[in-house]
């Protein structure tokens, strides 16, 4: 994937995903994070993505 290639709102969000997640697993919240959470954040993601396609 080339990220010169991505406009700007795709480069949003896969900078967000990847901090979101980044953040998860490094802050203690309190709560216990797994990788479901990680999957539904990813689904999420990837519908933003397809909803941004569609502008």
């Amino acid at each position: 994937m080339n990220l010169t290639r991505l406009n700007l709102w795709r480069k949003i969000i896969l900078a967000s995903f990847i901090i979101t997640v980044i953040l998860m697993f490094a802050v203690d919240w309190g709560y216990h994070f797994h990788i479901g959470h990680v999957v539904r954040l990813a689904v999420g993601a990837f519908v933003f993505w397809l909803v941004v396609d569609r502008l």
